[in-house]
């Protein structure tokens, strides 16, 4: 049985995401985005359609890629994913060949990894979550579904960042640091304290924004 991949929307983070799947030597046919002209290309893999194609296919015969990207909401990639995995359909990830695993990882199959991550020893990473460009992600961290690791940020030793959260660009989370659920934290900020859920925080040291 032959399976087809198509990736699911095509603006910046989709291109990454395309890109690092095309460099792992990972075959895409089509690109399913209503924004973008149907019968172009993108990297060579043509525009298929919007969301009434994937309703054409055999979701025991297709592999789907969630191309959105987030900006401190991950709210649109968590509907885009449970919306087609409660119609059958199974999403990939991937990890691009110049990302470093290290040993004893647990990584949903689903899970992106973009280049020059670093994942030390004993990292888990649940379902659609992005590890973004050179990210650093050190020994014993727990990140939880749908939450989004943005590039350069430096994640240190048994930090746990919790369902859907955020972590912008080039943030520092020190040691131990839980970050609970549908968090923002701010491109740059330092966070030296934990975080209860659904707050966002800003600032070297990171502070809650009111």
């Amino acid at each position: 049985m032959s399976t087809q991949r198509y990736l699911i929307a095509c603006g910046g983070h989709g291109r990454v995401v395309l890109d690092s799947l095309l460099a792992s030597g990972i075959h895409v046919d089509g690109i399913v985005d209503a924004q973008l002209e149907l019968g172009s290309q993108i990297f060579g893999v043509p525009v298929v359609g919007d969301d009434d194609f994937i309703k054409t296919l055999d979701p025991k015969k297709t592999e789907l890629i969630n191309g959105l990207g987030s900006t401190k909401n991950t709210q649109a990639r968590q509907e885009i994913y449970n919306h087609w995995l409660n119609l059958g359909f199974k999403f990939i990830g991937v990890q691009h060949p110049s990302a470093t695993i290290g040993a004893e990882c647990k990584i949903a199959e689903n899970t992106q990894i973009m280049a020059g991550a670093v994942l030390q020893n004993r990292v888990q990473a649940g379902e659609n979550c992005v590890i973004n460009t050179r990210a650093s992600v050190d020994h014993d961290v727990i990140i939880s579904d749908h939450a989004v690791i943005s590039p350069g940020a430096i994640i240190s030793g048994s930090v746990k960042i919790g369902f859907g959260s955020f972590i912008g660009a080039g943030a520092v989370i020190i040691q131990g640091v839980e970050i609970g659920d549908n968090c923002v934290v701010g491109a740059g900020a330092v966070v030296l304290h934990s975080v209860n859920d659904s707050v966002t925080v800003v600032g070297n040291p990171a502070t809650q924004l009111e």
